[in-house]
């Protein structure tokens, strides 16, 4: 009687560790990773200049930008920023599908699914160290304004620069430029649409996004440098030919 109270106590101890394992691979909601233990992507903390301080002339800038978003909030491209918060795979893939000229979807092409969700993973793991250390304040806490997306909003989360958002949106445009680079230049065109977005919906500031890019591009760089993931990427590559 006794052996199955044993049996459950040793489960219940091993729970804790479990459940941490299973938080680190899904951290960011993707669970793919072309890291291996003791590898690292580049740290932006150390890369990236702190972000404009209140008054000065790059945070002026800012906050045009920001006033010119709010303009476009109850139009089309508003819609759009809304939507854009969406940061799945299967979005991504729809977002994606009208600049390759196909109809990008996880069922036909499921190695460019899975390479795309180990990039949105590391390059996201980048920045996750400037963004706490530098805890910037995001425009609708700054401005004491709502956002068309209240759902999201945190009074005490200041984490706005780099934005997590943007970092993917282009280096998943990087990596399908890479699949698809006959239709690049629209690629690239839409990526750079999907971290506008970010600014339009007043999460984040224009200096805020245009960091991350740089983020992005340096996750990317490094993902080269692995093997497995140029092993992938060609995968990907001869997947897009069929």
């Amino acid at each position: 009687m006794k052996l199955p109270y044993l049996i459950i106590s040793l489960l219940l101890l091993a729970m804790p560790s479990l459940a941490q394992d299973n938080n680190t691979k899904k951290a960011y909601g993707y669970g793919v990773t072309f890291m291996e233990e003791g590898d690292h992507m580049p740290d932006a903390l150390y890369y990236l200049p702190a972000p404009p301080e209140t008054g000065t002339e790059a945070f002026i800038n800012d906050s045009l930008v920001y006033e010119r978003g709010k303009r476009l909030r109850l139009t089309a491209r508003g819609d759009t920023a809304v939507m854009d918060v969406n940061t799945s795979i299967p979005y991504y893939f729809k977002r994606f599908s009208p600049a390759v000229g196909k109809e990008l979807t996880e069922e036909k092409y499921p190695v460019l699914a899975k390479t795309l969700r180990g990039v949105l993973q590391d390059v996201r793991g980048g920045i996750q160290h400037a963004k706490n250390t530098f805890a910037r304040h995001r425009p609708y806490q700054h401005f004491k304004e709502g956002t068309p997306i209240p759902e999201d909003e945190y009074p005490t989360d200041y984490t706005s620069y780099p934005s997590g958002h943007t970092v993917r949106a282009w280096a998943a445009a990087m990596l399908l430029t890479a699949v698809f680079p006959e239709a690049g230049t629209e690629i690239m065109r839409i990526g750079h649409e999907l971290g506008d977005s970010r600014t339009i919906v007043g999460f984040h500031y224009q200096s805020d996004v245009e960091a991350a890019r740089h983020c992005a591009g340096a996750g990317f760089a490094r993902l080269c440098g692995k093997k497995s993931f140029l092993e992938a990427l060609m995968k990907c590559q001869e997947e897009a030919k069929k």
